[in-house]
């Protein structure tokens, strides 16, 4: 299994948007649980066509959103896959269980985040900001500044 890093130098940005997605999931959720079940043809058709393809399309539209928002923040995420990488997304499943495992990863990995390791743009852009602060300081300041983002780099993640 991967490392879980966050490649997004804003990681406070990362955590909030996928704090942001699982909500939308959950949403998702409640409407999926109140579907009632569409016409289909039993003998032709799979049961998922019960919940009615405009509502898999849907699904299917939040699971690749979230997938890209993944991609391109976050290495080593499990989402659909598993920790193991042997998982899959079961399309004969009904979307109540499928929104049921998507919201389960996505919670463990926002739960992970906070012990996610950051790559160097993470590190370069908190080396960015701190030379931004220190640029017009005495020396006395500057070193201030300085001793206090080296004895914790990720306090200012919350201004990110």
């Amino acid at each position: 299994m991967d490392k879980l890093k966050v490649i997004n130098p804003r990681k406070q940005w990362v955590k909030d948007e996928i704090n942001r997605l699982i909500r939308e999931w959950e949403d998702w959720q409640k409407h999926v649980s109140s579907i009632t079940d569409h016409s289909y043809d039993d003998q032709t058709q799979l049961d998922v066509f019960a919940d009615g393809v405009e509502n898999m399309e849907r699904h299917s539209i939040l699971q690749m959103k979230t997938v890209t928002f993944l991609e391109s923040n976050i290495e080593g995420h499990w989402f659909i896959n598993g920790r193991d990488g042997n998982s899959c997304d079961r399309s004969d499943l009904r979307l109540s269980y499928r929104v049921a495992h998507r919201l389960r990863e996505l919670r463990e990995i926002e739960a992970s985040l906070e012990y996610a390791l950051l790559t160097d743009s993470y590190w370069k852009q908190k080396a960015k900001e701190m030379i931004e602060k220190i640029t017009d300081k005495t020396p006395e300041a500057a070193l201030d500044i300085a001793t206090s983002y080296l004895k914790n780099p990720l306090v200012s993640d919350a201004e990110a």
